[in-house]
C-alpha cells in the first residue's frame, strides 16, 4: 500500500506484511514526523468488539434457586488457608515483575512486536520507533548489467545523529516504476549492527532483475 506522511505529504509504499494485523508506527524518512499506519480495510476494534457475541450467565443465586436451594440456606464461604494467600502473593511478585520489565525494555519489546506501541502510549509511556536518533544520507542507486544479467545497485549511510548508542534496524527499499506504482520490494541489513554517537553504518545491496526503475525509496522500517 502507498501511504502520505501527514506533515509534508511525502509517499512511502508499505507492504501489507510489514504493518501487521494492526498497523505500526512509521517515520518520515523526510520529515522526521511520525505517525500510526494502519493496514488497509484493517477491522476497528471497537466494531469487532460491537459485533461479539455477549454470553449471559445466571447470578448465584438464581443458579441455586434453580436447584431447590436457597441463598439463606448457603453455607459461608470459608476463608483462604495459608498455602492459597502464599501463592497469591508469589503470583503477584511475578505479575510485578513482569510489569517492571515491560516497562524498562519497552524501546526492545516495540522493535520485537511494533504493535505494542500504541499499547504503551494508551497508557502514556513513550516509546522510540525503529530508527529513531538515526538518519539516512548518501544513498544512491543505479541500474547496471552484471555476468548478462539487468541489476539495481543500492548504497547509502546511516549516521547516529543523536546523543545515546543506537540500535541499526533492517532497511526496507521499494523499486517504483514510472507511474510510482512499487515494482519490487526487499529489505536488507547496515553493518556494523549498533552504533554509538557520531558514528555511521554502511549498506550496499544488488537486485537482480529490477524492471523499469524510476525511483527507489528505502525506509528504517525492514523489521
Amino acid at each position: 500500500m502507498i501511504v502520505s506522511c501527514p506533515s509534508c505529504s511525502t509517499r512511502y509504499t508499505l507492504s501489507d506484511s510489514s504493518l501487521g494485523a494492526d498497523g505500526r508506527k512509521v517515520r518520515c524518512a523526510k520529515c522526521g514526523n511520525m505517525w500510526w499506519q494502519r493496514p488497509e480495510a484493517a477491522p476497528d476494534f471497537a466494531d469487532v468488539m460491537a459485533d461479539a457475541p455477549t454470553e449471559i450467565r445466571p447470578s448465584r443465586s438464581a443458579a441455586k434457586t434453580k436447584t431447590g436451594k436457597t441463598p439463606a440456606g448457603k453455607t459461608a464461604d470459608a476463608p483462604p488457608d495459608r498455602r492459597t494467600a502464599v501463592g497469591l502473593a508469589a503470583l503477584g511478585v511475578v505479575l510485578a515483575g513482569i510489569l517492571a520489565g515491560g516497562y524498562v525494555a519497552r524501546d526492545a519489546v516495540v522493535r520485537a512486536w511494533p504493535p505494542a506501541a500504541l499499547l504503551y502510549e494508551t497508557v502514556g509511556l513513550a516509546v522510540e520507533p525503529p530508527g529513531a536518533g538515526l538518519t539516512l544520507q548518501n544513498v544512491r542507486s543505479e541500474q547496471k548489467v552484471e555476468g548478462g544479467v539487468a541489476v539495481l545497485i543500492v548504497d547509502g549511510q546511516i549516521a547516529n545523529t543523536s546523543d545515546a548508542p543506537r540500535p541499526v534496524p533492517r532497511l526496507r527499499a521499494t523499486a517504483l516504476g514510472g507511474d510510482q506504482k512499487p515494482l519490487q520490494a526487499w529489505t536488507m541489513g547496515a553493518s556494523p549492527e549498533q552504533l554509538l554517537p557520531g558514528e555511521v553504518a554502511t549498506f550496499h545491496h544488488s537486485q537482480p532483475d529490477p524492471g523499469p526503475v524510476a525511483e527507489v525509496r528505502i525506509t528504517l522500517d525492514g523489521g
